[in-house]
């Protein structure tokens, strides 16, 4: 049993329709804000598309070249739109360019002088009573992070060594945009991990304790899609078919997670990514099976877990998961990452993430998260 809402609107669909989606949200549009990914994007054939279809608004345009953004780099974008009034936010890019478009969505005309304020009102969760939130459209050009189809954004906070998260119901997109073309150019080990963290975000849901009816059917539909694609489309980068496939994917993970949030993987691949510097999809993928095999008893309808996968035991999803990161160029053992014993105990005393680690089936203990560590060692 249980509860499944979703507002946001999804067109799967060529990027020139942002213009009819610009004018259904306001006929009397005129000042936007368009976060972009930087690099070469404005000379990109998407660029240019783009550029073209906003040529009747104001645009106030952020180029985000960083992972992962901090609350200083937060603040920094924050500062450049403050006194730029912006009726809308447009977001192309990957879950870093959409996590800031939505939390700066969330910020507009706040009083908020320096990052310490806003590390604050983030904490506090002030920005949930701002009656200036404007709405927001999400164009992902990866195929993972689902933030699209979300309410929540990460912001990392370095300084004090935790993850935060921007979250209300009033950050869902208007509108989310699924272009496969986007992500056609995309590198192997981007499209690799981004893929990856989708696969963590369906399966993680499917056994959250919010999981549901709904929520499940979207993550079975999701991790079949994901594992059936993954070396087709790292051996045919191009082949747009393909793209679309590890799209929808993603898009569907992403609907699954948004009512359900992460579990385990998650909340150890934070420190993982903290402390060794992993990318964020190998982070969350590399406990996947043994965080699997602990919960397995507990999972409804485990059967169709495994079926979706394609497999019959947790061991074989393991198997899996190495064979994935070795196609991809990455390794499955935290020694590869510059890992020892006490980084490991670290990370697994910093591995309790509120909302994510509570959320698991199993409650796992800090001897616990050590041992699946070392397993993987």
């Amino acid at each position: 049993m249980g509860n499944y809402y979703n507002p946001v609107k999804i067109k799967i669909a060529s990027l020139e329709v942002i213009g009819n989606v610009l004018n259904n949200l306001n006929p009397q549009l005129s000042k936007i804000v368009l976060l972009t990914r930087g690099g070469d994007f404005s000379e990109s054939q998407a660029g240019q598309t783009l550029y073209k279809c906003l040529e009747g608004f104001e645009v106030k345009q952020l180029e985000v070249e960083i992972s992962n953004p901090d609350v200083e780099d937060l603040f920094h974008y924050f500062q450049q739109i403050n006194h730029f009034d912006y009726q809308c936010i447009v977001g192309i890019g990957g879950g870093s360019v959409l996590d800031l478009s939505k939390s700066l969505s969330a910020l507009k005309n706040m009083e908020i002088d320096s990052t310490s304020a806003l590390r604050s009102v983030i904490e506090q969760k002030l920005y949930k009573e701002n009656p200036n939130i404007v709405p927001w459209i999400g164009i992902p050009t990866t195929s993972g992070t689902g933030s699209e189809v979300t309410c929540w954004a990460t912001i990392w906070d370095r300084a004090n060594g935790v993850k935060m998260s921007v979250d209300s119901e009033k950050l869902y997109a208007h509108t989310a945009i699924i272009d496969p073309t986007l992500t056609a150019s995309l590198p192997k080990s981007l499209t690799a991990s981004t893929a990856l963290d989708a696969l963590c975000h369906a399966t993680e849901a499917y056994w959250s304790k919010n999981s549901n009816e709904i929520s499940r059917v979207y993550s079975l539909e999701a991790i079949h899609s994901i594992v059936n694609h993954f070396e087709k489309v790292l051996n045919h980068p191009t082949e747009v078919t393909l793209r679309k496939e590890i799209a929808l994917g993603s898009l569907y993970a992403g609907l699954a997670f948004s009512n359900t949030r992460t579990t385990a993987c998650h909340s150890i691949s934070y420190p993982l990514t903290l402390e060794l510097g992993m990318v964020h999809g190998i982070a969350a993928s590399i406990t996947l099976a043994k965080v699997m095999e602990i919960n397995f008893d507990s999972i409804i309808e485990n059967d169709k877990l495994l079926q979706a996968f394609g497999v019959s035991s947790c061991s074989e999803i393991q198997e899996l998961i190495e064979h994935f990161h070795q196609l991809s160029g990455f390794s499955s053992k935290l020694r590869d990452y510059k890992a020892n014993e006490e980084i490991i105990e670290t990370i697994a005393g910093n591995a309790f993430t509120k909302g994510r680690m509570d959320n698991n089936p199993v409650a796992l203990t800090k001897e616990d998260v050590k041992q699946i560590l070392l397993s993987i060692y």
